[in-house]
C-alpha cells in the first residue's frame, strides 16, 4: 500500500460542508484527507454544516471538529485559525474549497457583482493562505497550501468574466506562494475543476465521451478531491506552483472542428 505520509498531519479545511445542491468539494476532500489519517478542522460559513461533515470524519473513524468561520473576513480568518490551532497544535495543511460562479454578460456585470466575486473567489484564497503560511513559518515544519481554481481561470469564461478573472488569480497566487515560500518547505498548488457542475456522482463507470465536451468523462467532485488529496500528500513532495486540471479532457478540444468524417477530405493529394 502507498503511504500519502498523511498520518497525524493537522488539516485546515475551508468550506468542508456540503451544500446539496452544490458538488461537495469541500465535503470529498475533508473526507478523503481524514480516511488517510490527518486530523481536520472543518471550516464552513454554517455551524450545521461543520458539524455534518466533522461527525462524518469520525463516523468512518477519523478526527474531525468543526470550525463556524466567514473567511471572506480577514477577522474571522484569523479567528478560524486560532480556534484550528489551538486544538490541533499547529497546521500543516491547508486547503481552501470556497468559491461560487454567478453568471451575467459583460455589458451587464455590475461593480458590485465584480467585487463580490472577487472577493469570494481569490481575495479569501489570499487570506487563509496568508494566515496558514504565517503559522507554518513560524513552526518551522513546512507544509502544503491547496485551493481549488477552475479551467475558467485558463480559457474564457464566458457569461462570468469575474468568476474566470478570480479563478485565474488564484492560479496565479499558487505560483507566487510557492516561489516565495519554497525556502520554508511550504508548497502551494491549485486543482481546476471542469464542468462538475452540481455533481456528476451518478455516472455510470464504463462510459466514456458521452457529450461534446468532455472526450473522457465529466470529472466528478471525488475526482477533484483525490487531486487535492495527491497535492497535500508526500507523493507530491517536489511539486509546487502547479494548477492541476481535472476537467475530463475538456480543455483538449481542438479549434477547427476536424472529425473522422472529414479526414478523407483532407488527406486527398497526401503521399
Amino acid at each position: 500500500m502507498i503511504d500519502l505520509g498523511l498520518r497525524g498531519r493537522r488539516a485546515v479545511v475551508c468550506g468542508a460542508g456540503f451544500i446539496p445542491e452544490r458538488a461537495g468539494h469541500g465535503r470529498y476532500t475533508a473526507l478523503a484527507l481524514g480516511e488517510a489519517g490527518a486530523r481536520v478542522a472543518c471550516v464552513d460559513l454554517d455551524e450545521g454544516r461543520a458539524k455534518a461533515i466533522a461527525g462524518k470524519i469520525r463516523e468512518a473513524g477519523g478526527a474531525a471538529f468543526p470550525v463556524v468561520a466567514d473567511v471572506r473576513e480577514r477577522e474571522q480568518v484569523t479567528r478560524a485559525f486560532d480556534l484550528a490551532v489551538a486544538e490541533l497544535g499547529g497546521v500543516d495543511l491547508c486547503v481552501d474549497i470556497v468559491g461560487e460562479a454567478q453568471w451575467d454578460p459583460v455589458l451587464d456585470l455590475t461593480p458590485e457583482t465584480w467585487e463580490e466575486q472577487l472577493r469570494g473567489n481569490v481575495t479569501q484564497v489570499f487570506y487563509v493562505w496568508q494566515e496558514a503560511a504565517r503559522r507554518m513559518v513560524g513552526q518551522g515544519t513546512g507544509g502544503s497550501l491547496v485551493a481549488l481554481a477552475s479551467v475558467d481561470g485558463t480559457v474564457a469564461a464566458a457569461f462570468h468574466a469575474a468568476y474566470g478573472a478570480a479563478k485565474a488569480g488564484v492560479i496565479s497566487l499558487a505560483a507566487t506562494f510557492a516561489h516565495e515560500l519554497g525556502r520554508y518547505g511550504i508548497r502551494a498548488n491549485a486543482v481546476a475543476p471542469g464542468n462538475v457542475g452540481s455533481g456528476n456522482m451518478d455516472q455510470r463507470p464504463g462510459e466514456y465521451a458521452v457529450n461534446g465536451i468532455n472526450p473522457l468523462a465529466a470529472p466528478r467532485a471525488v475526482d477533484v478531491a483525490n487531486a487535492v488529496l495527491f497535492l497535500c500528500s508526500d507523493l507530491a513532495a517536489r511539486t509546487t506552483g502547479q494548477t492541476l486540471l481535472v476537467d475530463g479532457g475538456a480543455t483538449t478540444a481542438e479549434l477547427w472542428g476536424i472529425t473522422e468524417q472529414v479526414l478523407p477530405a483532407l488527406r486527398v493529394g497526401l503521399p
